[in-house]
């Protein structure tokens, strides 16, 4: 398998593991509930209800989203979150949330590409939109996009190999999966000094991940078919 292709199949990798069916990232590797159809509109939503009733505290809001989002029932979530967002009382904050969930549920329903938007939304301090929006950019598969992955995954801590990653959320993407992400942007940014970060990036991956069928076990074995050496 010649370079190209390989690079294809760690980008491939990276869309399966952002969207939650990777290895060891707790995702529920479902798009849907039974009967419920999928939605990718990031247009604002209305009437979005808990319990019968009409919510109207953010909080609450993000919350039962967020529920939502662990039952797989991204569409009812996608439609929460973009409730929260109409509403003209919101913190800074409760807004980078909803932008983050937005992006979250969105890649789970339709693919990581649909969640960049709302990814760069709430990513200038959101730690979860941080890793969305890497996984979308490495999806891209162009170098200016792995340099923005590896800015983003160095602010939220992955770059120090001591580092453990630990989301909020149920999104999908382990510690182990979030230093694997990043020996590929090191290998494939190519600058001096990256292949002796993606070595250590990926060795530690291994470590914390040494299944044979994961998202770390493939992007291990195709560095290693790229020549990436001591791993």
């Amino acid at each position: 398998m010649n370079k190209r292709n390989l690079a294809g199949v760690i980008i491939m990798v990276v869309i399966v593991l952002a969207s939650g069916c990777g290895g060891g990232g707790g995702g529920s590797g479902r798009y849907t509930l039974p009967g419920e159809t999928a939605s990718v509109s990031t247009g604002a939503s209305t009437g979005s209800t808990t319990g019968g009733v009409t919510e109207t505290d953010p909080d609450s809001l993000l919350a039962s989203a967020w529920a939502d989002f662990k039952l797989g029932a991204y569409s009812s979530a996608i439609s929460k979150f973009n409730q929260v967002l109409t509403m003209t009382s919101i913190t800074d904050t409760q807004k980078a949330e909803a932008y983050n969930g937005l992006g979250w549920s969105m890649t789970k329903s339709s693919g990581v590409e649909s969640g960049y938007s709302a990814f760069t939304q709430a990513a200038s301090t959101n730690t979860e939109a941080k890793i969305g929006l890497a996984s979308a950019l490495i999806q891209r598969g162009q170098r200016s996009g792995f340099e923005q992955a590896i800015q983003n995954l160095e602010s939220v801590g992955v770059g120090n190999t001591s580092f453990v990653f630990q989301s909020t959320h149920p999104i999908g993407v382990s510690n182990a999966e979030a230093h694997a992400m990043l020996a590929f942007c090191y290998f494939w940014r190519n600058a001096t000094g990256d292949a002796d970060k993606a070595r250590s990036q990926i060795n530690v991956a291994r470590t914390l991940d040494n299944s044979s069928d994961s998202s770390v076990a493939q992007i291990y074995q195709s560095l290693k078919d790229l020549g990436l050496t001591g791993i």
